[in-house]
């Protein structure tokens, strides 16, 4: 079983750069910023140690407000992408140059 909790911007950032929208600089330089936390468990007997300490219910408005924020999250991936596109414009080499 593994778990994890992860911000939504890094996987925006390994597509574009698995897709070949950017180099590996490019790629690299977004990936600098704190992304937020990420815990992994990767085995049954990790997961078993796990404790539930609360279990909270939202209402919809602190739903759309969530959801308001993974949009806003998902702008700065892209706005970090078209950054990095420019500075570094010419620096690094593509997915398909690697894997040559």
């Amino acid at each position: 079983m593994v778990i994890k909790v992860i911000d939504n911007r890094m996987f925006q950032i390994i597509n574009a750069f698995i897709s070949g929208e950017i180099t590996d600089e490019q790629c690299k330089h977004c990936l600098a910023t704190n992304l937020g936390n990420q815990y992994v468990f990767t085995s049954k007997r990790a997961a078993r140690k796990l404790k539930i300490l609360e279990r909270a219910y939202i209402s919809s408005s602190e739903r759309d407000y969530y959801k308001g924020i993974r949009t806003e999250e998902s702008k700065l991936g892209d706005d970090k992408v078209k950054l990095a596109r420019r500075q570094y414009r010419g620096k690094g080499k593509y997915i398909d140059d690697i894997l040559k």
